[in-house]
């Protein structure tokens, strides 16, 4: 089946098929409990509401409950029908026109329409605006408003994925008067259609969500409300679970899976995914504007001693690509073996025979990071790089160093197409392009995939754009991160999808008596 075969099943598919979610079903004599607070913890802080521009690992599960977008993707890494019950393209897929759900409210009681989405895609495509999710969406030459409840995109060029562009977690409908009022105050406020309300936000210690009796799916959420609660200290948030204080870690480290997953009346989560850690090397400055060089650090990485050790075998091994092997036109990247004395040899080539020192960052959130740091000082030493590491806290890793640093470790969740993964990072217009690797010959290759319908020539187009990645290397991906959750046995429908930016709360519900 043709890629925008696939695409346009999805596209026409009825809204008794698109909103057929994960946890929508109960088998006989489990019907869902009404009720009960939701307590999660997490270890990062929730520094922004502002669906446009945020990007933590805790600040998604709040977006996902407080806001809708138009699709959303499900457990199946596909779009599915939210705001929008159901949506179609014109013949060449530059034109989609979706039908918005009636009856839709904001939190404070006034009605969703047109206009709104209207005016968040206004928002999304203002370069004025910072908005993570416009890089996908830089083909929208026009969203327009039919009628209150069919809304027209214009594309300037074919696109057929863009049902998976508007479900991009951080193009969440907002109002238009939030979106004409003053955007600041949207990092500490809250009004969208989601299944649950802002009762409380504190950074630094929790974020309380209460239901939204007015939600579209009938008698849910089931919960009263949810609490996301934080624990900068892992050991203490580790204790809190097992001793039932909280009902969910959002995150479990690789570390402590195995003794949570053995604990009596735990349920542990590992879904295979696409997240990744990856080291940044920024390609302005020396030694890093030199490919051999990051060629040889990418054969100074012990790629399945690192997944032993740090990931507990909970991951698979990468070969700095970042694109996951489950996306459609994934190609097949060549192992890289760990080899010291090749990369020793590529150093003296580039101008290092006695070796190179470097000072690699990494924030101290998720542990992860700093693990991987260590573990490559490790392994890289016999290659010849002497690295110190240089370890901080999260908030001054993002003020100091992130997209500003030249030798540090990134962090990312998976994307949903090679597209999305691309104008994330690695383009000269992406999102977060933080490696000022820009190369016009790669532009111009997710430019055309994007543009093409026929799937044989975007699967050509596409593994041109990996070879490039691999050839020119802007980073190492040493390893794909295994996701891991874990929740009480009391607490029913708990999901965290592949990509962990969706998590239908709405569904989940307390067994207790």
């Amino acid at each position: 089946m043709s890629h925008f075969t696939l695409s346009r099943r999805h596209v026409l598919m009825s809204l008794a098929a698109a909103s057929a979610m994960p946890g929508a079903t109960f088998a006989q004599g489990t019907a869902p409990k009404a009720g009960g607070t939701l307590k999660i913890s997490h270890s990062t802080r929730i520094a922004t509401l502002n669906v446009l521009s945020l990007s933590g690992p805790a600040e998604y599960p709040c977006i996902d409950m407080l806001y809708s977008g138009l699709t959303r993707m499900g457990l199946d890494n596909q779009p599915h029908a939210d705001l929008a019950t159901e949506w179609s393209a014109n013949d060449d897929a530059t034109e989609f026109t979706f039908v918005l759900r009636e009856g839709v409210t904001f939190h404070d009681g006034t009605p969703f329409t047109a206009d709104d989405v209207v005016a968040t895609y206004e928002a999304i495509l203002n370069p004025d605006i910072p908005s993570a999710a416009r890089s996908v969406l830089t083909m929208v030459e026009s969203v327009e408003a039919v009628d209150d409840l069919t809304v027209k995109f214009v594309l300037s060029a074919p696109f057929a994925d863009l049902p998976y562009s508007t479900a991009h977690a951080n193009a969440r409908i907002l109002s238009r008067a939030a979106l004409e009022g003053d955007l600041s105050k949207l990092d500490t406020t809250a009004n969208g259609t989601g299944p649950f309300k802002l009762e409380t936000y504190d950074t630094a210690r929790m974020v309380r969500l209460v239901k939204n009796d007015a939600y579209y799916k009938p008698d849910q959420p089931y919960l009263d409300a949810v609490e996301m609660m934080l624990f900068p200290d892992l050991a203490a948030e580790t204790a809190n679970f097992l001793s039932g204080e909280t009902d969910v870690m959002l995150t479990v480290q690789q570390a402590d899976f195995a003794r949570i997953a053995e604990s009596a009346g735990i349920e542990a989560q590992q879904v295979g995914s696409g997240r990744y850690v990856c080291v940044v090397m920024r390609q302005d400055q020396e030694p890093w504007n030199d490919v051999r060089v990051r060629k040889a650090l990418g054969m100074a990485v012990d790629r399945q001693l690192l997944v032993d050790i740090i990931l507990e075998g909970l991951g698979r091994p990468a070969y700095d690509s970042i694109v996951a092997p489950e996306l459609e036109y994934a190609t097949d990247k060549p192992e890289i073996a760990y080899d010291p004395e090749g990369a020793r040899a590529l150093l003296a080539e580039a101008g290092y025979p006695d070796g190179l020192k470097a000072t690699l960052v990494a924030s101290d959130r998720p542990a992860i990071r700093a693990q991987t740091a260590i573990a490559l000082k490790q392994t890289a030493a016999a290659a010849g790089f002497d690295l110190e590491i240089k370890t901080m806290p999260h908030d001054t890793y993002l003020a100091e160093e992130w997209m500003k640093g030249d030798f540090y470790v990134g962090y990312w969740g998976m994307q949903p197409t090679i597209d999305a993964t691309y104008n994330l990072l690695l383009t000269s217009e992406a999102s977060y392009q933080d490696t000022e690797w820009k190369n016009a010959e790669f532009d111009a290759l997710i430019a055309e995939g994007r543009s093409t319908v026929d799937p044989e020539l975007r699967a050509e187009i596409y593994a041109k754009a990996q070879a490039l990645e691999l050839e020119e290397k802007p980073y190492i991906v040493p390893f794909f991160e295994d996701v891991l959750t874990a929740s009480r046995g009391t607490t029913e429908e708990w999901h965290v999808a592949p990509i962990s930016r969706f998590y239908f709360i709405e569904d989940v519900w307390m067994d207790k008596a």
